[in-house]
């Protein structure tokens, strides 16, 4: 593909003195034969001395590859000629490709001017043009110098520090301008390995090395899941390792004919040097973003992709799967899927973003002081309830990222939406803008108008697959348009291909955040007319989909009674047993299944290498949970009360989380008891004396006689345990919020049972951004207030796990320990912690940044 008629022009431009003028064409003369190879030379004749330089000229130098400084007296006496010396080297400061020569005409005291001595002179040595006796031979000198640095330049392929800009920014809402090194975090990819006895098996893409392994790669993800930040990410990493690489935006060509010409264009707005140089190297590497079903698209990747070493393409996954998955032209692609964040990566990522706001705070503020375990986990558990795990959002940074920074700073002034609403707010604003709605047009409320009456119809559908089917969104369009006013133009932004809300279609929302969200503002706004909707929604909570629209409802209205109705569902379930005390007396039961746990389980593994674990098995809960059967079938009563008090308790977990600053004290106290209780009901429910459990075990025996009795009681008594303390754990998750710990002491505090205490000390733990000596002296005063094995091995093992997983001043831990009774284990030190390792990043990256222009 190489060819030397293409070379990129390198420019020249005579910095001079008028007076001069003979010389400059003479040189201009010497340098013709350099033509060929690309050099374009630019003067302007016009300046008299004395003048400042124009804004033309400054437009030229900015374009300029090469500077040439025509040295004599008038030269040094002209203050023009000393501007254009001082705006050089401004230039040269920002692009490291570009180069200053003095060319000495006659004899001056150039050496003294500015910093002049410090560069390379021609002729050699600084010996004047016009004392050569022949002085074509000084000419010839000057030809040779300047041949050398165009030759030089030309195999220099230094990335534009404008193009590297942008690479760098991100998409995502953000106060601050944050480079895109500082906060990537590679992403979850798969793909398939070769068939094996006619199946395939998924397969993880672990790192830029992976991903580039076969020379052709197709990316299929959806809107927003980060395709573009990678490609960016490829690009950036590839250009500081000082290898071949392209990036084109295919929508920027679509119209064009696939020719060379667009690649070069490409590159030169890319990199300095010249393009058939950098075309004959090895190992070039051409990123392709934004593939659609365009024919003209798809050929410009054809020819592409025979023509480059490595190629890898984006596409959308909704175009993949329409055009694409069987399609024979690009049958040599390896396709890879981008799928949403594991929690591991997006602790890293809130770690990153967490490092590079402080980094832009003052020394006492820096990241490595202030970021602890604690205050992520607190950052997480705020993100994780709006992503609902997985449920809502997909985990993908634009979100994570969004969320945090639409928390932090884009609240609403009035308490019309809660601030967790806010966040799905926004984020279906930028879905509107990106489709072509301006945020003061009045097309906005009509877009969100139509999307709460779609939604509703959708409801009353009663869709399985949350769809109208394209016949009865056009029928919905009808009815609609004979009762509102809505523009075609205003529907195609709604449904448009790339960034609309619906999807024309199926009739289905883009992603299931935005159905519920226009739900629960469709119901809100309608609570007196839709009451009786309501009302069964509420009935049937424990089904996931009338929980989420419940939870989003709640989101659109501070109406009391709603959370009301709530409640009394949530009291009246199960209201036969006791909440469970979880004393000395209810939990001998758990003599013999705690004698079975080891009492330390303090690991001196690195904090890092334990907080993945956890993540890791939280991924592994939420694939489960997605595979649950929906219990709304189940006819069985008291199995929907059990499932009721969950769904109830997650959503009077999110009024909580949401709306706490509007709610009354008194309010706020009812909700945490009723979390509590329903909580504690769910244990009584399964906690028996021993007879029962017997009997239990004396059932499942007759139904598996294979297996031994005495191993069946056992399980019974581990499955109880287990039941027991993930429902604790259900209470506490609810009210994770830092600011309800005062509400949690008044509510619970005088409850005389060891339950609520274990209830509080586990929440103080999750709530807390460092373990302190308070922590410590509060563990102490419970550990001698309850002195029952259940208790103290529980307190023990929920303590264990947290130093496991967060970072604790040595001397706190080691007095910790002493209070339980363990041996304090030192952990192992890593060569570089999470922590070091967002501040190394972000290092690097500004590493980048300054020396992305350096030359090779």
């Amino acid at each position: 593909m190489t060819d030397h008629n293409l070379d990129t022009p390198i420019t020249l431009f005579y910095s001079y003195s008028h007076k001069d003028s003979r010389p400059r064409e003479r040189m201009d003369t010497a340098l013709n034969p350099l033509r060929e190879h690309g050099l374009r030379t630019w003067s302007d004749q016009r300046i008299p001395a004395g003048e400042q330089i124009s804004t033309e000229i400054k437009q030229k130098m900015e374009e300029t590859d090469i500077f040439v400084f025509l040295m004599s007296p008038d030269f040094m006496a002209s203050s023009a000629c000393r501007e254009e010396w001082r705006y050089a080297n401004v230039i040269a400061q920002k692009k490291a490709s570009v180069k200053l020569i003095p060319v000495i005409l006659r004899s001056c005291p150039w050496k003294d001017f500015g910093q002049m001595s410090r560069l390379m002179a021609l002729p050699r040595d600084g010996k004047p043009v016009k004392k050569f006796r022949n002085v074509d031979d000084g000419w010839k000198q000057v030809y040779d110098g300047i041949k050398l640095v165009v030759d030089k330049l030309k195999a220099t392929f230094i990335p534009k520090p404008n193009f590297v800009k942008q690479m760098q920014d991100t998409e995502f809402i953000s106060q601050n301008n944050v480079p895109l090194q500082d906060i990537f975090v590679f992403p979850k990819l798969t793909t398939y390995s070769t068939k094996i006895n006619a199946r395939e098996a998924e397969i993880e893409i672990q790192n830029d090395k992976d991903l580039l392994e076969p020379n052709y790669t197709l990316l299929h993800g959806d809107k927003l899941a980060g395709k573009t930040a990678l490609c960016r990410h490829l690009f950036l990493e590839r250009t500081h390792r000082k290898r071949p690489v392209l990036y084109i935006d295919l929508e920027d060509i679509a119209r064009k004919h696939p020719t060379v010409h667009i690649l070069k264009t490409a590159y030169s707005e890319q990199f300095s040097g010249d393009f058939a140089v950098w075309n004959g190297q090895e190992d070039k590497l051409v990123i392709l973003d934004n593939l659609t079903n365009d024919q003209k698209i798809l050929a410009h990747v054809l020819r592409i992709s025979d023509q480059f070493d490595r190629v890898i393409v984006t596409v959308s996954t909704d175009t993949f799967h329409a055009y694409f998955r069987d399609n024979p032209d690009i049958s040599k692609f390896r396709q890879v899927r981008i799928c949403p964040l594991t929690h591991a990566m997006q602790e890293s990522l809130i770690r990153k973003r967490l490092a590079s706001i402080n980094s832009l705070r003052s020394d006492s503020y820096k990241s490595g002081r202030t970021m602890t375990d604690g205050s992520v986990d607190i950052i997480e558990n705020q993100v994780n309830s709006i992503i609902i795990n997985n449920r809502i959002l997909p985990r993908y940074p634009f979100y994570v990222l969004s969320i945090i920074q639409t928390y932090e700073g884009y609240m609403p002034s009035d308490l019309s939406i809660t601030s967790y609403g806010h966040c799905y707010h926004v984020l279906i604003v930028s879905h509107l803008q990106k489709a072509g709605v301006s945020h003061s047009d009045d097309q906005l409320d009509s877009c969100f108008n139509f999307g709460a009456h779609l939604a509703f119809e959708i409801f009353s559908c009663n869709s399985a697959q949350f769809s109208l089917g394209r016949l009865r969104f056009d029928e919905f369009v009808e009815r609609y348009g004979a009762k509102f006013v809505i523009t075609e133009s205003t529907l195609q932004k709604i449904c448009d291909v790339s960034y609309g809300i619906v999807k024309k279609d199926n009739g289905q929302f883009r992603y299931s955040y935005m159905y519920y969200y226009f739900l629960g503002k469709y119901l809100a706004n309608n609570l007196k007319e839709h009451a009786d909707v309501l009302n069964t929604i509420i009935s049937r909570s424990h089904i996931e989909r009338n929980c989420l629209a419940l939870i989003f409802t709640i989101h659109h209205t501070n109406n009391i009674c709603l959370i009301d109705d709530i409640l009394l569902q949530t009291m009246c379930s199960l209201d036969s047993l006791h909440p469970s005390r979880l004393d000395a007396n209810e939990s001998k039961i758990f003599d013999e299944t705690i004698s079975e746990i080891p009492p330390q389980i303090l690991s001196s593994e690195p904090v890092t290498v334990q907080r993945k674990r956890e993540r890791d098995a939280r991924d592994l809960s939420e694939t489960r949970s997605e595979e649950s059967i929906d219990s709304e079938h189940d006819d069985h009563e008291e199995v929907n009360q059990v499932y009721k008090i969950l769904k109830n308790n997650e959503i009077l977990g999110q009024i909580l989380r949401n709306k706490y600053g509007s709610l009354q004290r008194d309010k706020i106290v009812e909700i945490i008891e009723t979390i509590a209780d329903g909580g504690l009901r769910l244990v009584s429910l399964v906690i028996g004396d021993k007879e029962q459990i017997q009997d239990l075990a004396v059932f499942l025996h007759r139904q598996l006689p294979e297996i031994n009795l005495n191993e069946l009681k056992q399980l019974v008594h581990r499955f109880l345990f287990l039941w027991t303390i993930i429902n604790v754990e259900r209470i506490v998750s609810a009210l994770n919020k830092p600011e309800l710990c005062e509400s949690v002491d008044e509510a619970l505090g005088s409850k005389d049972a060891p339950a609520y205490e274990l209830i509080r000390y586990f929440l103080r733990l999750d709530t807390t951004s460092k373990f302190s000596k308070a922590d410590r002296d509060s563990l102490k005063r419970l550990w001698g207030r309850h002195r029952f094995s259940f208790f103290q091995r529980v307190v023990s093992l929920r303590t264990q796990h947290y130093f496991n997983t967060h970072r604790v001043d040595r001397a706190i831990e080691q007095s910790a320990c002493s209070v339980l009774g363990i041996r304090y284990r030192p952990k192992v030190k890593q060569l570089e912690s999470i922590d070091s390792s967002a501040d190394s990043n972000a290092k690097h990256s500004k590493s980048s940044r300054r020396s992305s222009g350096r030359s090779r």
